[in-house]
């Protein structure tokens, strides 16, 4: 009775351990997206080019290694066992060149057409043409050796450049590896190797660091899996806020729009109730909107369509736009932007959403009667762009403030006054960024904000 009751934590372990084990090599879902699958294909192919040129350096620096510094100490150490004669070391040079040559003939295929296609296909020939060659001249010479350094050193480079696909991976592995074990069945080997001695420890090794590459890339890529079946899961719900919550609301506010008459004084339904329930609604179609934009510059960037913007001219275009707000806000805009000034070359709706976003910003978190100027001035410091600002004299801000505003859904000083999601200025560095410029801002507490962004010329 008291083994069992002794036994029955170590059981209780292991069934844990095996259950947990389970779970992580059953993954829970079973169809891959057509999404992941493509990015798998375009992450291999210039994986596979970079891993090509890494093993051709790799493979270069040895031989040239092997050839000025370890042959000819091996040959100075007087032990002719070690030593290299002109035999040995054409032997050397045939399997040197061969490798190289081979490797640059994988460089060359996978930026081939025909096998940019199947990145999975050039995988395994890369990797046959990089291993295979050497045992291939061995086992005609009936001395196939065993490379287990050289084994170990190419699965684990090619493991870590290229983690995914790990059936390609144990593939690689299988044939080279299989290769061998064939060569030695048949007698193939090097007569002055013990095999006891030198294959059975060696072989353990290799396949030890083959495991290894392998839990690791699988790991791996079944967390990528993960990752993009969460975006999927995201997408899907960003698209249900947009059409399942978006709409309605603009449909209330549009309603409610038709019941707004401010001049007449109807007893059922008060003006001002109508103007609180419509503003609430714009409230809320600007939050939405603002975090659907958030989340397209997070997944498929910026996308710009570059034209000649002439600065002047879309500036006054904005303010004209948001004169209901200048004037509710009882502001005073002025802007000092040249006529003559170069033209820009922009976006020009992008471009419009980072002069509204600023300008909102200065009125929104500042009291009435806030004073805005807008300049943009080109200078020889410059590098051949335009330096816009917006400034203004309202509260200002402290430093910390200013060197975290244009982070994700950070709001300004004033943010228990507003209950927007702060993503506006987040989504204006990442228009500039995008441009190619650079956005930040100078203030101080009390002494306003100024507001510059650079554009190319």
């Amino acid at each position: 009775m008291k083994s069992i009751l002794t036994l029955l934590p170590i059981k209780i372990f292991v069934i844990r351990f095996i259950n947990r084990l389970k779970s992580q090599i059953k993954p829970n879902y079973v169809i891959i997206s057509s999404e992941f699958l493509g990015w798998r294909q375009q992450f291999l192919s210039s994986r596979i080019l970079l891993l090509a040129w890494v093993i051709l350096i790799i493979s270069v620096m040895a031989t040239t290694l092997n050839l000025t510094l370890i042959i000819p100490s091996l040959n100075a150490s007087g032990d002719p066992k070690l030593a290299f004669d002109a035999v040995r070391i054409r032997q050397y040079l045939e399997v040197a060149v061969t490798q190289i040559l081979s490797v640059g003939m994988g460089l060359l295929l996978a930026k081939s057409r025909v096998f940019s296609k199947s990145p999975e296909r050039m995988f395994l020939l890369l990797s046959g043409l990089v291993l295979m060659p050497s045992q291939i001249i061995a086992t005609v010479r009936g001395q196939a050796s065993f490379d287990g350094g050289a084994w170990m050193l190419f699965y684990a480079i090619q493991a870590i450049l290229i983690p995914v696909n790990w059936r390609s991976h144990l593939l690689s592995q299988v044939t080279v590896i299989g290769y061998f074990a064939i060569a030695l069945l048949f007698g193939w080997r090097d007569p002055n190797v013990i095999v006891p001695a030198s294959y059975v420890l060696g072989i353990f090794y290799t396949m030890l660091i083959c495991l290894v590459a392998d839990v690791g890339v699988f790991l791996y890529e079944r967390s990528l899996q993960r990752e993009f079946e969460l975006r999927q899961q995201l997408r899907v719900f960003l698209h249900a806020v947009s059409h399942d919550l978006r709409n309605p609301v603009i449909g209330m506010v549009m309603t409610l729009k038709t019941f707004w008459h401010p001049e007449q004084h109807t007893a059922q339904i008060p003006q001002e109730l109508l103007q609180q329930i419509i503003e609430s609604g714009d409230r809320q179609v600007a939050l939405i909107n603002s975090l659907l934009e958030a989340h397209e510059t997070e997944v498929h960037g910026i996308v710009l369509h570059h034209q000649r913007v002439k600065l002047h001219d879309l500036v006054k275009s904005v303010i004209t736009d948001l004169q209901p707000f200048i004037q509710q806000a009882n502001a005073t805009v002025t802007y000092t932007i040249s006529i003559d000034l170069p033209p820009v070359n922009a976006d020009a709706l992008h471009l419009r959403r980072v002069y509204e976003n600023l300008l909102l910003n200065a009125l929104r978190y500042n009291r009435p009667g806030v004073n805005l100027t807008l300049d943009a001035v080109v200078g020889e410091h410059l590098n051949n762009q335009i330096r816009c600002t917006v400034q203004d004299d309202g509260v200002g801000m402290t430093q910390h403030q200013c060197d975290h505003l244009f982070e994700l859904y950070m709001r300004g000083p004033n943010n228990r006054q507003s209950l927007g999601l702060g993503l506006g200025l987040y989504i204006c560095r990442q228009i500039i960024t995008a441009h190619g410029g650079k956005i930040g801002v100078i203030s101080s507490p009390g002494n306003g904000a100024t507001f510059w962004f650079t554009l190319p010329i």
